[in-house]
Order: structure tokens, then C-alpha cells, then sequence
């Protein structure tokens, strides 16, 4: 994905890129104009609020915030496909019966016993011929189109963009470069173990049962604390396990932008309140974003299209 860059002023400092057309994908409502607002005001070298550019940080959810999390995961629906591959079928509701436990154990049968690269290869075959059951498209054209064009406008002004995500690391990092634009380290998201070893072919890591860290809730700062270093200035997420990584960024000393993705469009998307495997809800992130006066993004009434153009 094409990263156009910022045009410098005199010292070498980049004037703010933000053009009448940014953001096509958002209605003129007053979601749009908080985002605009906020990346005039940290890029413009004239402004009180700029921040340099080693600290535009912004983190972003994936699940929900980036792509499509409806009628079950991405990353759900890939274990069950692939549980029936190996011949040991999963059925939703034997999943649904059995909870985390049953989940779990999906994870362990799908994810693990294979080396990271053939994984990567098992998760790239299958997002190119898995179809969404509702809209019949790839699951890579179920991300969201404005919010393509939101990182697509923040890695023009000099934002380094990332993701915080409960999604596992390593089926995110099979698509997210090709989709999203991002490097691969700058995906995060729940960790399994792996283990080194001499195979056939060379050094390998053999992807584990054991799963190391589930990235949500109050994870997610201590992620971002690990992996970037540093407090971020903007974070979108959409349900109650986002709601930490948006408090540690309104805490920063900086300017800062904190958007929720409300999910309103039971036409072009689906309209619901809570996230579909963990049970995670909005009563509090909506309660937070009223408080503190964060911006909701209302998908219905504030985004103008919700998945790319065809091909």
C-alpha cells in the first residue's frame, strides 16, 4: 500500500497533509471533523498542540475496529475450517457449549504442532478462498474502507500506526502487511509459545499449545509499553476490552484522539453491542467516550461506505 509522505518547510519540518479529498470514505459529520482537526493540530508546526513526529504513535484494535468480527472472528472461522481439514470437525454450537475451555482446545488443535512459516502459508491459502457467509466476499475485503483511508492519511503525516489486537500475532501478520500497509512488528496481538529447532530444511520455530499472552483489556498497554515503547496519541478500538489502551493514551502529556467505532448498520454491517466469542460489551468504553468527551464513531450515520470497491 502506497504511503504518500508530507511535504517539508523550511528546517526540515513537515507541514500537515491533509487534503480536501481525505477521508472519502466519512460523511461531513462531526466524527470526520475531530480527525481532521486533531491531525492538523499535531502536525502543524505553528500549533500549540504539535507533537514531533518520533511521537505520533497510533495504536489501533483489529477485530471489530479494522475488519469485520461478525457473525464470529476471522480468526474463528479459519480454526474451524481448518479443524475440519484435519479431520476433527468443530461445530458452533459444540463451541458455544463448551466456552473458553472448547475454544481453547480449538486453538491448541489448529495453531499448534507446525513451523510459524507453514502456519503463515495455512493462514494466506485460506484467506484467499474463504468467503464471509453473509456478504460472499474474501476476508480481506471485509476491512473497513474509512478506516483504510484513517491510516492511510495518519502514515502521510508521519504517524507510525499499530495494532494492539486479542487476535493471535501471527494470523494477523498473514495479512495485515498486504491489507493494512503495516510491517509485521508492528502487529501485536495474543502470543502462543514457540520453540527452536534444527528441522529438515534449517533453523525453524515449531508454533506451541501453550498460549503465553491474551492481548485485551488491560494487556493491550502493557503491550504497547513493550513493543512501542512509548504512550501513543490517538487509539481506536470498539468494545469494553479496548477500553484501557484508550485511557493510557488520554493520559499522555500531548494532544490526544481517542475514537470508538459504534456499530450502528445492521445493512451494510451488523448492529450490536457486544463482541461475539468473549462476550466483551460497550456499556463501559460508551460511558467513557460520554465522560471524557471521546469521539463515537456511529458506522451508519458517520461513514459514507464501509468495505472497498470491488476489484
Amino acid at each position: 500500500m502506497d504511503r504518500p509522505r508530507t511535504g517539508l518547510r523550511a528546517g526540515g519540518v513537515m507541514e500537515p497533509r491533509i487534503g480536501a479529498d481525505a477521508l472519502p470514505g466519512w460523511r461531513e459529520t462531526p466524527a470526520k471533523q475531530a480527525v481532521l482537526d486533531f491531525v492538523h493540530a499535531v502536525t502543524a508546526p505553528d500549533s500549540p498542540d504539535f507533537v514531533a513526529e518520533p511521537d505520533r504513535i497510533a495504536v489501533f484494535d483489529n477485530d471489530g475496529t479494522l475488519w469485520i468480527e461478525r457473525p464470529v472472528y476471522a480468526q474463528l472461522a479459519f480454526a474451524l475450517d481448518r479443524a475440519a481439514e484435519l479431520g476433527h470437525p468443530v461445530s458452533p454450537d459444540q463451541l458455544r457449549a463448551g466456552g473458553l475451555a472448547a475454544l481453547a482446545e480449538l486453538v491448541k488443535l489448529t495453531h499448534a504442532g507446525v513451523s510459524t512459516d507453514e502456519f503463515a502459508a495455512v493462514c494466506r491459502r485460506w484467506l484467499a478462498s474463504a468467503r464471509h457467509p453473509r456478504f460472499g466476499r474474501p476476508y480481506p475485503a471485509m476491512v473497513y474502507q474509512p478506516m483504510l483511508e484513517l491510516l492511510d492519511l495518519l502514515a502521510a503525516n508521519g504517524f507510525s500506526c499499530w495494532i494492539f489486537s486479542g487476535g493471535g500475532t501471527d494470523f494477523m501478520r498473514a495479512f495485515a502487511s498486504e491489507v493494512y500497509g503495516l510491517p509485521p512488528h508492528r502487529v501485536i496481538g495474543s502470543v502462543g509459545a514457540t520453540e527452536f529447532r534444527d528441522g529438515p530444511d534449517g533453523p525453524e520455530l515449531i508454533k506451541g499449545d501453550a498460549i503465553q499472552v491474551i492481548n485485551d483489556g488491560p494487556q493491550k498497554p502493557s503491550s504497547i509499553h513493550a513493543h512501542v515503547g512509548q504512550r501513543p496519541i490517538l487509539a481506536a478500538g470498539n468494545t469494553d476490552g479496548d477500553l484501557a489502551m484508550l485511557q493510557w493514551t488520554a493520559a499522555s502529556s500531548h494532544r490526544t484522539l481517542q475514537l470508538v467505532v459504534n456499530h450502528t448498520d445492521q445493512d451494510r454491517e451488523y448492529a450490536y453491542t457486544r463482541d461475539p466469542v468473549l462476550g466483551s460489551g460497550t456499556d463501559q468504553i460508551l460511558a467513557a467516550a460520554a465522560q471524557n468527551k471521546w469521539t463515537v464513531i456511529d458506522m451508519a450515520a458517520d461513514w459514507s461506505a464501509v468495505y472497498p470497491p470491488p476489484p
